[in-house]
């Protein structure tokens, strides 16, 4: 399933058994649930302010702490890689979590956009600062939509 966004298609569905939400069009073998569709159908309307109801993908013990972590950011907050490594049980890790956001492959379910710099700023998991880069473009765009949203 391509799901057609303001900011760029996402691709939601199964490979390999493994759900996946990712950006762009990618090719999948099975179709995402109905449950998860439409709360990605409903994520997008501006209606949903509750986490995503899907079990963490496969990864390390660190990485899925780090996406459960993740998870628990509410709605239209932030927070630093920093605080993310300390909710995930290892404060001096926040260069291991940019790995693990990296790796998160269910973007808006696993909100990873929720995560930025110790400065405040947007700022990418592989480093990226420019905030014209396709990254940091679509973070705003999706922080600055739950902002809208928890404000309606």
């Amino acid at each position: 399933m391509i799901l057609q966004t303001n900011i760029a298609p996402i691709s939601v569905g199964y490979n390999n058994n493994t759900l996946i939400c990712k950006f762009g069009s990618h090719k999948v073998e099975r179709e995402p649930s109905k449950v998860i569709a439409a709360q990605l159908a409903d994520y997008f309307a501006g209606n949903k302010t509750t986490a995503f109801t899907c079990e963490l993908p496969d990864g390390t013990v660190f990485t899925r702490k780090c996406w459960e972590a993740c998870r628990n950011i509410p709605f239209g907050e932030t927070r630093t890689y920093a605080e993310l490594a300390k909710s995930a049980g290892s404060p001096k890790a926040a260069r291991a979590v940019g790995q693990a956001m990296r790796k998160n492959p269910l973007v808006i379910i696993t909100p990873c956009h929720r995560v930025i710099s110790s400065s405040g700023k947007l700022h990418g998991y592989a480093g990226t600062t420019d905030p014209q880069c396709k990254e940091l473009r679509r973070k705003h765009f999706l922080l600055s939509f739950e902002k809208g949203i928890m404000k309606a």
